[in-house]
């Protein structure tokens, strides 16, 4: 196999002249990682604290912990695959034995701030405190440590990833800025990134009034959101990427998307060539692995502390 095909090479540069990708353990082509959310209704009241005698459009998110997530659990456990579950310190306080459910099931938990807060609104010892009480809520329900941190909502302050740092996290999946892990500068953190087109909000997110999210309206068909899975699979395995579905369980723990999700795994898995993992286990793997000193991220932060 010649470098230029963009699979993985023992040595070499992969096509584009960027180093090559190391192989995935077991000889897989590319890493397919599951996480999934559980936001319930903060999202709604961290819009507006108003929305919170507005029952019809909190029972949109209160689906998730009350039926999505177990719903997508059991997917799981028959598939057998482990995902990495993103949930706020203040639901895992409201549903505690969803929380120990997830543990006991073989998943991950990581943080997802405390009250799911927009970053935008927050200075940074505000989105300190929301990580820090975040986690430790999880923590205290779940006896399980917490490793990796999701941004809720918004961006994030220069200093975060030092202060994820300080706090002891090792990994962070925030930011969509590449298709394999990279380091945020010097912290030590590693950054699993995302895709917007491998998350379910963007095709099928919807609340009527107040619109949520912004720019309706989206229900799109789960064909075309199968489509778009399939070929970002095939190119994950063609270039030798990692793939990562972000979900929400209000989103696709309903009978059908739930569905869905569970062909989609089934044909990934009966593929052969992915090797399917947690955020940590991912994190784990990359961190043997030689860290690229040039990557875009570490140039942005330089360029953004020299115009400041």
């Amino acid at each position: 196999m010649t470098p230029t095909s963009g699979f993985p090479t023992a040595a070499g540069t992969a096509a584009g002249g960027r180093p090559h990708l190391p192989l995935w353990p077991h000889g897989a082509r590319c890493a397919v990682v599951v996480t999934i959310d559980v936001d319930g209704d903060l999202p709604f009241l961290a819009l507006d604290p108003a929305h919170r005698d507005r029952l019809k459009s909190r029972s949109v998110g209160q689906y998730g912990p009350d039926h999505g997530a177990g719903r997508l659990l059991r997917v799981l456990e028959r598939l057998g695959v482990a995902a990495s579950w993103f949930i706020p310190g203040a639901i895992a306080q409201q549903y505690p034995e969803l929380v120990r459910s997830v543990v006991h099931g073989g998943h991950e938990l990581a943080c997802h701030g405390m009250h799911h807060l927009d970053f935008d609104g927050l200075d940074l010892d505000g989105q300190a405190t929301e990580m820090f009480d975040g986690a430790r809520a999880l923590q205290e329900v779940s006896g399980a440590p917490v490793r990796g941190f999701r941004t809720p909502s918004g961006e994030w302050k220069p200093g975060f990833p030092e202060a994820m740092a300080a706090a002891g996290f090792e990994w962070s999946s925030s930011l969509p800025g590449d298709d394999r892990p990279f380091p945020l500068g010097d912290t030590g953190v590693l950054e699993l990134p995302f895709r917007y087109e491998l998350e379910d909000l963007q095709y099928l997110g919807f609340n009527l009034d107040p619109p949520f999210p912004p720019g309706q309206s989206r229900i799109q068909s789960l064909e075309a959101v199968r489509d778009n899975w399939d070929i970002e699979f095939a190119a994950a395995r063609r270039f030798g990427t990692m793939l990562m579905l972000r979900l929400n369980a209000e989103i696709m723990g309903t009978p059908g998307r739930a569905r869905l999700l569970e062909d989609f795994l089934s044909s990934t898995i009966a593929s052969g060539e992915a090797w399917i993992a947690t955020c940590g286990r991912l994190a784990a793997h990359w961190a043997g692995q030689p860290v690229e000193t040039d990557h875009p991220y570490r140039r942005f932060v330089d360029l953004a502390a020299r115009e400041s």
